[in-house]
């Protein structure tokens, strides 16, 4: 049973090799090499660490485990449990069925029932089990659901924009949500903004963490000259076990966070992506409420409010709002923007997370 599960011996030495390499750009010109190696590393020993899932799963319910795919005419090739967080657990399964299918779906509820824990399909998850192995993974179910919303124009109502946002789950139960504006407007701010975007969910899917993913692409926008083009970064990572959010800023507007007790300012002081390597990356951990609303903004939105405190008058109109569904939130706030600025003399886009609390089953 046991020769099924991944090496951990061997992945433990492969993230000593990275550390020690490390070591040796550490200091040197390869600032982004050695950010590279370290995180690597840091993925292979979560993976590997035999202390962090003790008592995850036990003998017994291997073996049941194990008993139910006989059963069910499933081979299992690989198995790797994980911790993400401290209690939760997560599985990698690589799995194939030589006749007929199941879906993942249904395997979530069969092994959630075998192991005694709520269990969901990752998205990054194969979604049905058929002859040809694949990789299925299972998380426990979060505490906090969440629901999102956008809206957007461009300047002058151009048909290219200079924001870019994306919306993404990972592991461990986070949900990123990313707002990126490539100074300036039309289709040279369009094609950082978007290359910023799709490098930034490539590095936080592979498992690097959003500091690092921050970091990096920093570097790497600074080394390679895109100072004519600099990027604003505004990205918020929620956790939706613990029902807190990461707040990470280069150069981007302050976000809302909008409560039973008011309006809450998240700002920044940082520089936009790729003016300078190693520039300082503004973060704020925040404890979130059953109901509050996570709301991100470019800077075309704030500068069309024709007030000296923008940011006064933007808490007031979020405050105002009475609306509960994020979509119809971010339209509104779009609008109260579009009032003061007809002719759109900048890009616009509005993010909207709203964040509730899953009810305990009595």
């Amino acid at each position: 049973m046991d020769n099924i599960f991944y090496s951990q011996g061997k992945l433990r030495e492969y993230a000593d090799a990275f550390r020690r390499l490390m070591r040796v750009y550490e200091g040197n010109a390869g600032g982004a090499l050695a950010l590279q190696l370290r995180e690597t590393a840091a993925m292979l020993e979560r993976i590997s660490g035999e202390g962090q899932t003790q008592g995850l799963l036990d003998d017994e319910q291997k073996c049941r485990l194990y008993s139910y795919f006989k059963t069910e005419g499933i081979t299992v090739g690989g198995v790797l449990v994980l911790e993400p967080v401290p209690g939760r657990l997560e599985l990698i399964l690589r799995l194939s069925k030589k006749r007929g299918c199941i879906t993942a779906r249904e395997l979530a509820v069969e092994i959630g029932d075998i192991l005694g824990r709520k269990l969901r399909v990752a998205g990054s998850s194969r979604q049905v089990v058929t002859k040809e192995q694949g990789e299925f993974i299972f998380e426990e179910m979060t505490d906090y659901r969440l629901l999102f919303g956008q809206a957007g124009c461009s300047k002058g109502f151009s048909r290219v924009s200079g924001d870019n946002y994306s919306f993404i789950n990972i592991e461990g139960g986070k949900s990123i949500v990313s707002l990126a504006d490539g100074m300036g407007w039309g289709s040279e701010a369009n094609e950082y903004s978007t290359r910023f975007i799709e490098l930034l969910e490539q590095l936080l899917e592979a498992g690097f963490s959003e500091e690092a993913s921050v970091g990096l692409l920093n570097d790497v926008f600074a080394a390679n000259d895109t100072v004519g083009t600099p990027v604003t970064l505004d990205l918020c990572s929620i956790n939706e076990y613990e029902g807190r959010a990461d707040f990470w800023k280069m150069g981007a507007m302050p976000s809302f966070i909008k409560g039973r007790d008011g309006v809450q300012v998240i700002d920044s002081s940082s520089l936009p992506a790729g003016v300078i390597d190693n520039s300082g990356i503004d973060h704020r951990n925040v404890k979130l409420n059953d109901g509050d609303y996570i709301i991100m903004m470019s800077d075309g939105v704030l500068d069309a409010l024709p007030f000296y405190d923008k940011e006064k008058r933007m808490k007031e109109i979020i405050g105002e709002i009475e609306e509960r569904m994020p979509q119809t939130i971010a339209e509104r706030i779009l609008n109260e923007a579009y009032f003061y600025d007809e002719k759109i003399a900048d890009d616009m886009t509005v993010l909207v997370t709203g964040v509730w609390r899953i009810k305990p089953e009595s």
